[in-house]
């Protein structure tokens, strides 16, 4: 069916400028919530945990399945991916029949004890992908049902903030993320290094228990025959289809995903082919920087847009993000033509017990990671007023089903781009990947804003 995308994106226009209209400390609002504010601090120790997993992971494979090729890498993000495209979306029907706190609570607990069985999984690589697999498998309850409980704790006239702030959150954890995997791998040993990330898995638990959570009218009747259940995972794709706001956020939330995690994937191939080209031992572990600084940028980029861009329209944001993001990957690919030579060097240090090594950093990292952020900061930028659509858009009784579906979908748009980046990054060069992904990224969110303007000016 043929959609007339101009009446969409003024419906969407006219929508929010009667419905989103935060209040200057829409931040120290939301925070006010203890419901909100209980949530938000689970949700800051259930993502450190995931991240350290996947660098912890990686450490693994590297210590004991030495290889310099990403393709192992890209490998264990796939075994996290396979359980989010085959269960997500049936994850959110049962989201809808169930108490939703007591989906958080339990996959927390679940996720702290399998993580406590690292011992026995790391001794084969089999082991490691089938322990990443079975520690996504649980998450994919956990993330639709935190998705569908934020709406339910702040005002709808809350949502941007709400969402800025948990957006900002996510970026942060991957920063700290990464940064914590090595400091705690320090610490406890690659052995008993499951023990902190157990306990990250703890204390969110502990946050969640001080939230006070209702249950819908859905969530009370939970008996449900198998016919149910397969009608309602139906009506959870049906609705998307039927709702073209809700199917072209989520389409640009999908390529928003895909471009991310691709460049979560380039960043090890950028570190080691660029910035460490005669030490690619020392660029794949030196690839977080790069995260990192992406991170930031979304951080940044998620406050300025949930303080500054509240009045603007969510599309002329949206299609702009698409634009700094498309033009922050060709700027990348001039990478090799900044010298070398300049840098600052940053001597080694330590902090209670915790070894810092020393660092040159040079005036390609410089470059590298200012692109990088601002990358980051386009993310931002077109990720939270879109994810804000869906939060506005999407009716109680629909949360689950329907992000059960999102994420799904993001999972499953983002699994082959991974696989491309990884080996073509091996075959081609990864600053020809930039430029063919730059280019095409960039026209969409030109010919975006383009398309759209006279739903701007409104």
């Amino acid at each position: 069916m043929l959609v007339n995308e101009q009446e969409i994106n003024e419906t969407i226009v006219e929508e929010f400028s009667e419905n989103i209209n935060i209040k200057p400390d829409g931040y120290r609002a939301v925070l006010k919530n203890k419901n909100f504010l209980a949530l938000w601090i689970a949700q800051i120790f259930s993502q450190l945990a995931d991240r350290v997993i996947f660098v912890v992971f990686v450490a693994v494979i590297a210590n004991k399945f030495v290889s310099t090729s990403t393709a192992p890498q890209s490998l264990l993000y796939v075994a996290f991916t396979i359980p989010a495209v085959l269960l997500t979306a049936v994850a959110g029907v049962f989201i809808d029949k169930w108490n939703k706190k007591h989906i958080l609570i339990v996959t927390n607990i679940s996720r702290a004890a399998l993580i406590a069985l690292l011992p026995l999984f790391s001794k084969t690589l089999f082991g490691i992908y089938a322990l990443a697999f079975l520690v996504s498998a649980v998450t994919q309850f956990f993330v639709p049902a935190e998705a569908s409980t934020i709406p339910a704790t702040v005002k709808k006239n809350q949502l941007l903030s709400a969402n800025s702030l948990f957006t900002a959150t996510m970026m942060g954890s991957i920063i700290f993320g990464f940064i914590l995997g090595d400091p705690l791998i320090n610490i406890f040993g690659l052995k008993e290094v499951y023990i902190a990330i157990s306990s990250l898995f703890l204390l969110s638990t502990i946050a969640l228990l001080f939230m006070k959570y209702k249950p819908t009218e859905g969530e009370k009747n939970q008996h449900k025959t198998f016919k149910e259940f397969m009608d309602e995972l139906k009506e959870g794709f049906a609705y998307i289809k039927s709702n073209p706001i809700i199917l072209n956020a989520m389409l640009k939330l999908s390529a928003l995903f895909s471009i991310i995690v691709m460049m979560c994937i380039l960043a090890i191939s950028i570190s080691q082919q660029i910035l460490y080209p005669n030490h690619p031992a020392l660029g794949a572990q030196k690839f977080v920087y790069i995260v990192a600084f992406s991170g930031l940028g979304m951080i940044i980029g998620s406050l300025i847009v949930g303080k500054f861009f509240k009045k603007q329209s969510k599309l002329l944001t949206t299609f702009a993000g698409f634009t700094v993001i498309g033009f922050s990957m060709i700027f990348l690919t001039a990478l090799k033509l900044i010298p070398q030579g300049l840098y600052l060097f940053i001597p080694e240090w330590h902090l209670s017990g915790i070894y810092f090594e020393s660092f040159k950093f040079t005036l390609r990292m410089v470059y590298c990671y200012t692109f990088a952020a601002l990358l980051g900061f386009g993310c931002a930028m077109s990720a939270i007023p879109v994810q804000t659509i869906l939060h506005t858009n999407v009716p109680e009784s629909m949360r689950g089903k329907v992000f059960g579906v999102q994420f799904t979908m993001l999972s499953t748009s983002s699994t082959l781009p991974i696989i491309i980046a990884a080996y073509a990054a091996d075959l081609i060069g990864v600053i020809n990947i930039l430029f063919l992904v730059g280019i095409p990224v960039a026209l969409f969110g030109v010919w975006g804003i383009l398309k759209n303007r006279r739903a701007f000016k409104q």
